[in-house]
């Protein structure tokens, strides 16, 4: 990576299509010039996140998130 960011090597169209694989975004996440922290983006990087999991994982993820959240809404005393 630190070879391709510093133009020392190229990227092959097969390199990055494992990479973002293996990220879980897409190719245009990957090349934007910045990303923002907006809601649809954040919410993009979730869907990104869950697509191909089975119902019950994002259920539990879900109840992670609102357990995480509830935490931090107390000030982190729980």
């Amino acid at each position: 990576m630190g070879a391709i960011e510093r133009g020392e090597r190229s990227l092959t169209l097969d390199t990055l299509v494992r990479l973002v694989n293996r990220l879980g975004v897409t190719v245009d996440y990957i090349l934007a010039d910045s990303v923002s922290d907006s809601d649809s983006n954040i919410l993009e990087q979730f869907r990104q996140i869950t697509d191909g999991q089975p119902m019950e994982r994002k259920q539990m993820a879900i109840n992670v998130l609102r357990t995480l959240f509830s935490y931090f809404e107390n000030g982190g005393k729980e």
